[in-house]
């Protein structure tokens, strides 16, 4: 590793034990076990190392998004997967995470962490209505960041506790499907509304509820 991933990754661990980005320059290099003026001189600033955290986050997140194809509608319910995949394999870290940026006073970070994130949802949208997924009246911004805000939200009830990772997969597939299912194109929407049936059939609240068939559901 180099230097820059070695203060890259001491600003990470910093940024989970404090729950936050307090943590001063000297703190980090030592932590990093470099000189005080390393991380300036390679950064210039603390915000700029804590972006980079963002960015190095990102980065690995569109890595395993992308490793496996996935069709345009299919994408976003892979997307949901991912993420679990990855708080579970270091929960404290994005638990902090998560609350670092709910906590971020910064706006200037606080949009470096969304703006990216924004961008690839935008993305993903943009191809859904390109192939026939989605119809061509949606608005690709608008419909990105209702999927960023609902999806954020259930990430946000893990982090404080509130929900398992299976829980919060089974929130946020249901919604993905009931907002995909609204913006779907006609050969689209049929299936989307019973993969939303079939989610809804096992959420708490549903399992001592009748359960109809998705055709029966969809009349």
């Amino acid at each position: 590793m180099t230097k820059r991933d070695d203060i890259i990754q001491a600003a990470r661990t910093l940024m989970q034990a404090r729950n936050a980005t307090g943590f001063s320059m000297r703190t980090l290099a030592e932590v990093a076990g470099v000189s005080i003026a390393t991380p300036y001189n390679l950064f210039g600033s603390k915000q700029a190392i804590v972006a980079a955290v963002m960015d190095a986050d990102l980065e690995d997140f569109r890595e395993a998004l992308f490793a496996e194809p996935k069709d345009p509608v299919e994408i976003f319910f892979h997307l949901v997967t991912v993420s679990a995949r990855l708080f579970e394999e270091a929960p404290g870290y994005y638990r902090s995470g998560i609350g670092a940026i709910e906590a971020e006073t910064d706006s200037a970070l606080a949009n470096h962490f969304g703006l990216p994130r924004h961008a690839l949802l935008r993305d993903l949208v943009t191809r859904a209505v390109q192939e026939g997924y989605l119809v061509h009246s949606i608005n690709p911004d608008s419909l990105a960041i209702a999927i960023g805000q609902q999806s954020f939200g259930w990430m946000q009830g893990w982090a404080r506790g509130h929900l398992s990772l299976e829980d919060m997969i089974a929130r946020t597939h249901y919604g993905l499907a009931l907002t995909l299912a609204g913006a779907a194109s006609t050969s689209h929407r049929d299936r989307l509304m019973e993969r939303a049936i079939q989610l809804q059939a096992e959420l708490p609240e549903a399992l001592s509820a009748p359960k109809p068939t998705p055709r029966e559901a969809l009349k």
